[in-house]
């Protein structure tokens, strides 16, 4: 394709050229006539190698994935949606908490698990842990679409 652009880029450059060379005579038309259709000639060859059946070659290059760059953009995604995580506990409910977002391994980052591990409940009760460790763990599976785990900061699971 560089090929083709840049001999239809020399044509008409050439036409430009001979059309100021050349003299107004007899031979000038005919002459400035020819180089307008060699350069017509060479911007509809690619027309007529359709027609032919040929047809436009590309190459036909192979790209393989970079496994080691999507790792490092799948753990950065993950570290970006534990803080978010970690942000919307405060925010919401006033817990303090350490989120663990995993990714699935497949490039769709797409969340495979995600588990909270409260270390301070803040201004709740004893009694209101269980509530409102349901609630966070409903609304992670929803804002998800996976498995959510809320864990005491004591290490038992609720």
């Amino acid at each position: 394709m560089q090929a083709y652009i840049l001999s239809v880029a020399g044509a008409v450059l050439l036409s430009a050229v001979v059309s100021i060379l050349v003299p107004d005579g007899k031979l000038g038309p005919l002459i400035r006539g020819m180089t307008k259709l060699l350069t017509l000639i060479l911007l509809v060859s690619p027309v007529i190698s359709l027609f032919r059946g040929t047809g436009f070659s590309f190459d036909e290059t192979v790209y393989e994935e970079d496994a080691s760059f999507l790792a490092a953009a799948a753990k950065r995604a993950e570290e970006r949606e534990e803080n978010a995580v970690e942000s919307w506990l405060q925010t919401q409910y006033g817990i303090e908490g350490k989120a663990d977002v995993d990714f699935n391994e497949d490039g769709s980052y797409s969340a495979k698990s995600v588990t909270v591990c409260i270390a301070d409940f803040g201004i709740y009760e004893d009694a209101a842990h269980i509530d409102i460790s349901l609630h966070i763990e409903e609304a992670l599976e929803e804002q998800y679409g996976c498995e959510a785990e809320i864990i005491a900061g004591n290490g038992e699971g609720e």
